[in-house]
């Protein structure tokens, strides 16, 4: 492989004066009570020090790109991670995850970038799966933090990168959309994505197909968990003393909508009527949302099911008369899969976390085409690699010949179907390796 760096990105003179255009714009935004300025939040530690950008806008995010970030800081020891955000609630996950990196949270106002590029100047700017496109996805990414780094000199990829098809959710969104959708994609030095679909939209709106890579998908690398133990957990007291108590326990993550919350509970319900000392640990999406907590609190009294919430127990061990324990934490989840006798995960969420520790695994219908959770589950679903329910009582039936039989199958045709799709790691390394072996061979001193 070729030792030569190619040609960086360069931000061009019209870029810099729509750029200034959008900014006045931007400050006349503000002036109206513009929701993204003064949202910085970043911890200051010493003097500015090179660094690696990577947004992450969520858990699922950094989960997926897990295996990849970790060679990546090996690889690059000299410059400090910073994880990028637009949700503060994910911030004491992040710090879990990765105790020495910094965490930036910022819904994207350009003094945001400014200012973490005086404290962290950056050597390499990844954006992880989401957006390839100016408010493409539900999250925030804006350009000013791209427009930040290569006025830096820096280098900037996107893995793992997925369209949604997000209409902008206001009218500056749609505005930079408009603006800077096409310079969005050019200012990155590679673009790296999980399928042929999501290329050929990407060089329709305007991306150069020599800096545009298909690698597939990281999450299929970052489902194993073979070395994991209970002390590596995040609840590792609590974790253990659920293994010892050896429970029949269903583990349901990322249940979103009512009814497939209902439909999870009535199924439980049923279970318990077999084995009285079944254990539901349900992970809601979103439980910083009062309003979602509430209504679950609601279904689960409708019931009569003694509940505890994650929140409330701290490290102590789960009582024996909780039928339910509801995991309004962040960053718990992935965890709990290991106390798993079956697993279920809600729609349009990962199945590969619970698939990871070998678990069979439950599913509903109705799976959103746009999400980029939906190609892991049609390749699993075309290889007969998950247990398919319309209902509670379906649900209910395959949980109950899981606890009482086990299954063997299911495991096993899931592990083959995920080894037919791994190598994305390697895949991405290798079309932006001129970039990364760069810096590692040219490190900046930090002293």
């Amino acid at each position: 492989m070729s030792q030569s760096l190619p040609r960086k990105t360069r931000i061009g003179p019209w870029l810099r004066i729509k750029w200034a255009f959008f900014r006045q714009l931007e400050r006349l935004s503000d002036l109206r009570g513009n929701n993204t300025r003064g949202q910085l939040s970043l911890p200051k530690t010493g003097p500015p020090c090179p660094a690696l950008w990577v947004f992450v806008s969520t858990i699922g995010e950094l989960n997926a790109i897990e295996p990849w970030l970790r060679q990546l800081t090996q690889r690059l020891p000299t410059q400090r991670l910073v994880l990028i955000t637009d949700h503060a609630h994910y911030r004491a996950s992040y710090e879990a995850r990765y105790p020495s990196a910094v965490v930036c949270v910022s819904h994207g106002h350009h003094s945001d970038a400014a200012a973490l590029g005086r404290q962290y100047p950056p050597d390499l700017l990844v954006v992880a799966e989401i957006p390839c496109l100016p408010s493409d996805a539900p999250c925030r990414f804006s350009m000013a933090f791209v427009i930040e780094a290569k006025r830096r000199q820096a280098a900037a990829v996107i893995i793992n990168g997925w369209l949604y098809g997000y209409t902008p959710a206001c009218r500056m969104d749609g505005l930079e959309r408009r603006l800077f959708g096409r310079d969005f994609l050019r200012a990155f030095d590679m673009v790296c994505v999980q399928t042929r679909e999501a290329a050929n939209q990407l060089i329709l709106a305007g991306a150069e197909q020599s800096r545009l890579a298909i690698t597939g998908n990281i999450k299929f690398d970052a489902m194993t968990r073979t070395d994991w133990r209970p002390e590596l957990a995040h609840s590792p007291h609590l974790l253990k003393a659920l293994l010892d108590a050896a429970r029949p326990v269903v583990v349901a993550g990322c249940v979103t909508s009512e009814a497939e919350q209902n439909a999870v509970l009535d199924a439980f319900c049923i279970v318990k009527t077999i084995h009285a000392d079944a254990l539901l640990v349900l992970a809601p999406r979103h439980p910083e949302v009062q309003e979602r907590m509430l209504l679950l609190t609601q279904l689960l009294e409708q019931r009569g099911l003694t509940t505890q919430y994650r929140s409330a127990i701290g490290q102590s061990v789960i009582p024996a008369n909780c039928e339910c324990l509801v995991l309004d934490t962040m960053g718990d989840l992935r965890d709990f899969y290991a106390a798993a006798k079956v697993a279920h995960v809600g729609v349009d969420h990962n199945v590969l976390e619970p698939l990871g520790f070998e678990r069979a695994v439950t599913v509903m219908p109705g799976w959103n085409h746009s999400y980029p959770s939906f190609p892991v589950y049609q390749i699993l679903v075309e290889e007969d690699a998950l247990l398919l329910a319309t209902d509670a009582a379906s649900l209910a039936a395959h949980w109950l010949a899981v606890i009482t039989a086990g299954d063997m199958n299911q495991p096993a045709r899931s592990r083959t179907a995920l080894n037919n799709a791994r190598g994305a790691v390697e895949r991405h390394f290798a079309a932006i390796y001129p970039w990364i072996n760069s810096l590692r061979l040219n490190p900046l001193d930090i002293h």
